[in-house]
């Protein structure tokens, strides 16, 4: 993964991809599910990036898919549901 990371993401363009990420993740769940499941967050999230960064999400083995999701993702994408669910009452 770390090989993976520094190819394509410096530090830089990896906080704005993780913010465009979840900002997407969060739009497509909120029409599906106001309060999704974690298992949906995950599930959304690989659906994502098999879609739109399939290069860099195909890149990683599941142990560093897991790691980056949990790390990276899980935690942004939460805080835009929320977000986006306080907004809407």
């Amino acid at each position: 993964m770390d090989s993976c990371m520094s190819e394509g993401l410096n530090l830089s363009n990896e906080t704005k991809f993780v913010k465009q990420t979840c900002a997407a993740i969060a739009k497509r769940l909120i029409v599906k599910n106001i309060y999704p499941t974690e298992d949906q967050f995950k599930d959304e999230t690989e659906e994502y990036l098999l879609e739109n960064e399939a290069d860099f999400y195909e890149g990683m083995d599941d142990k560093d898919w897991n790691t980056y999701y949990e790390d990276k993702l899980a935690k942004p994408v939460n805080f835009f549901i929320n977000s986006i669910t306080f907004a809407l009452c």
